[in-house]
């Protein structure tokens, strides 16, 4: 979820769950739950969309709103102001004219529904919906549809006075909710709250929603019920053994339920990490909680001493254990729960709605293996069911990656991936997934290259526009991904010319036919974690506007994808494999995934099918050169131009680059265990 919404708690983010005896506390209560039969949810994997109702000149209209405080989203984008919210080339733009039109349809009917809930005359009141179509980042669903999770109500928010004008009024009020308690606003991050509302209500609204979805091929659901089909047993999670390296010589194993007696939550404060690769050593700044650091630590792929400094090391440890338990205690939870679409287990996750049970009123999830991407699980594996596509974040991640959480009412989170994309491939795909996890925007910018241009074995070019229309492939159906064009030769430059200085990237923005990035909005700038990709962005804080808040690109950067053979992805192997797509057809199927047929015909060159047909003696004629040489030639002079031109590009930057290799002191392992040892762990 996310977006208006708010984001969803994990059990460890809750206030009192201090200790691994308060987070089996938490499981044990989530246990009575769900077998009483007191509630429950299936967390599903779709577009998150805040649907509420306002008064226009023609009357009442459904409205979307996003949650930020610019003017279009506090009066609601109305079906025909869509467009000014969601420009030419913005995923949301299709979809949610489509279900405005089907809301606005039965407006009529569900008058009395709208009414009895509190949205007719308010529109701090809104639905909170998740739209999904077909596949998702999770699971392969059989239709198309929108489900209501329930009713929210935004807090009163205020404009900063520094706000941009245009988009970000200074001094806006969004005039909603405050505190029932006390009168006063809340000082709290999430946008909105859930609020109670009658069931009966609610399910009389969903009945009369259905007949005008199903018009435009969507079912309409309301929340989607768990069960218990068997007692949730934690008992073999709890006895499972859990070994922790602490040094080379030195490791701790202990069952899970041993580690909870002792083990305490070390929240969220950023610490170094380091990460060893290849004999590489690169530094991050993580939090105790990451999921790359307990991939990291749980693997045994490292000692806790290679990896955090001496006063970190016993968070690194603990935060381990957390999420550990959280995984593994959450899986016990969802093999046990079925619902209506299927057993949980072969979802998201579940979601949890109790104040007087849980110590909160906000939904709580439990998302076993999701917790740490989407790693399918022997459970689903031996089920047959739907298996997790890749492995990927959950929906919006914000706990897991906190590094990118930001608040919605002051801005949104853009993550901008520039690049010549010549051509775009799996590899691109994936870090445009990654950050469409947790961003509200990505931004991909196609670099027009003067010298040098990218060409097939055959001497085609391939242009900005073939990339473009590759890209329309691979994400044309992501509602947060928009790609343009950018007239600059650098990636780089391109990146900063539209998260500029105010004034600047509107014109820029304008020009390009794109939504411009506001005052207070949070950006990213697309990189991978490997090689010193970050380091292209090294001085990025002198170039991105003053009023915008620059995520450090060396902590955002992403985990790249590689070939299924071991190999990192590259734009050159692939333009050497469309040389001969007969004979490199595997390859090529890494690159372009099911796409690889629609990537042949935009670039000009024959599909697969008419290759194995032309192999089956129906060829037309074959090609030649102007030279006689076959449509080949200069193949080697080309692919030593695209080399050197891609070379160009990396070291184009905004400074020169940086190494990321540090020296490990190894007297920190001395050091540490002392640590450790004195605070009892290895007792």
């Amino acid at each position: 979820m996310g977006g208006a919404a708010g984001h969803m708690n994990h059990p460890f983010d809750l206030d009192w769950v201090k200790s691994g005896s308060d987070l089996l506390d938490f499981f044990n209560r989530a246990k009575t739950f769900v077998e009483e039969a007191r509630g429950g949810s299936v967390k599903i994997d779709g577009v998150n969309v805040s649907f509420k109702v306002v008064e226009t000149p023609n009357g009442h209209e459904f409205a979307v709103d996003r949650g930020s405080m610019k003017e279009i989203d506090i009066s609601g984008i109305t079906v025909d102001r869509f467009a000014e919210r969601f420009p030419p080339g913005h995923g949301m733009r299709r979809f949610v004219a489509q279900l405005l039109t089907i809301l606005n349809a039965a407006i009529g009917d569900v008058e009395p529904e709208l009414k009895a809930l509190g949205m007719w005359d308010d529109p701090s009141m809104f639905l909170n919906t998740e739209y999904v179509e077909g596949k998702t980042n999770v699971t392969q669903y059989d239709e198309n549809f929108l489900a209501i999770h329930g009713l929210n109500q935004f807090y009163q928010r205020v404009a900063k006075s520094g706000a941009s004008k245009g988009n970000v009024r200074p001094g806006a009020e969004r005039p909603t909710m405050v505190n029932p308690k006390n009168g006063k606003e809340v000082p709290i991050k999430d946008p909105s709250r859930e609020v109670p509302y009658d069931p009966a209500v609610m399910a009389r609204l969903i009945e009369k929603l259905r007949p005008y979805g199903e018009e435009y091929g969507f079912q309409i659901y309301g929340d989607v019920p768990t069960e218990a089909m068997a007692d949730v047993d934690y008992t073999g999670a709890l006895s499972e053994p859990l070994s922790i390296k602490i040094s080379d010589d030195r490791t701790i194993k202990k069952s899970l339920g041993e580690w909870l007696q002792e083990a305490r939550n070390p929240g969220y404060r950023s610490m170094k990490v380091r990460i060893i690769d290849n004999g590489d050593v690169k530094t991050m700044t993580w939090h105790p909680l990451h999921k790359d650091l307990y991939k990291t630590l749980s693997s045994g792929k490292q000692s806790v001493v290679d990896t955090v400094d001496e006063q970190d090391a016993e968070d690194a440890i603990y935060g381990t254990v957390f999420m550990h338990a959280a995984r593994m205690l959450g899986n016990e939870m969802l093999k046990a729960l079925t619902s209506p679409m299927g057993d949980v287990i072969n979802h998201e996750g579940v979601v949890l709605r109790d104040e007087e049970t849980f110590g909160t009123t906000k939904p709580v999830k439990i998302t076993g293996e999701f917790i740490i991407g989407g790693t399918a699980s022997d459970f689903q594996k031996a089920s047959g069911a739907p298996v997790i596509m890749k492995e990927q974040e959950e929906d919006e991640d914000p706990v897991v990656d906190i590094e990118f959480e930001d608040d919605p009412m002051q801005g949104e989170t853009v993550a901008i991936v520039p690049g010549a994309f010549k051509p775009p491939h799996m590899g691109h795909v994936n870090m445009v997934e990654q950050y469409a996890e947790v961003a509200d925007r990505v931004i991909i910018l196609i670099s027009a290259p003067t010298k040098n241009a990218r060409k097939l074995p055959n001497g085609k070019e391939i242009t900005a526009d073939h990339s473009r229309q590759i890209w329309n492939l691979f994400v044309g159906t992501n509602p947060k991904v928009e790609v343009y064009e950018s007239s600059h030769a650098s990636p780089i430059n391109a990146a900063y010319e539209i998260s500029g200085k105010a004034g600047q990237r509107e014109k820029v923005a304008e020009k390009m036919g794109m939504d411009p990035i506001s005052a207070g909005d949070t950006i990213i700038l697309g990189a991978s974690n490997k090689g010193g990709d970050a380091t292209r962005w090294t001085g990025a804080e002198r170039y991105v506007g003053d009023d915008l808040n620059l995520i450090s690109p060396m902590e955002s950067a992403v985990e790249p994808l590689m070939r299924s053979n071991g190999e990192p992805f590259s734009a050159t192997d692939m333009r050497n494999f469309l040389g001969d797509a007969a004979a490199n057809k595997k390859a090529l199927q890494d690159f372009g995934g099911n796409n690889v047929d629609g990537i042949l015909k935009i670039l000009g060159l024959q599909s697969l099918e008419e290759i194995s047909t032309m192999a089956g003696g129906n060829v037309q004629g074959a090609a030649t050169s102007s030279k006689g040489k076959g449509p080949w030639v200069n193949s080697k002079e080309i692919k030593k131009d695209n080399e050197e031109e891609e070379e160009r590009q990396r070291v184009d930057t905004r400074g020169a680059l940086a190494t990321l290799e540090e020296k490990i002191d190894l007297s920190l392992v001395d050091e540490v265990m002392r640590l450790i040892m004195t605070r009892g762990i290895l007792q």
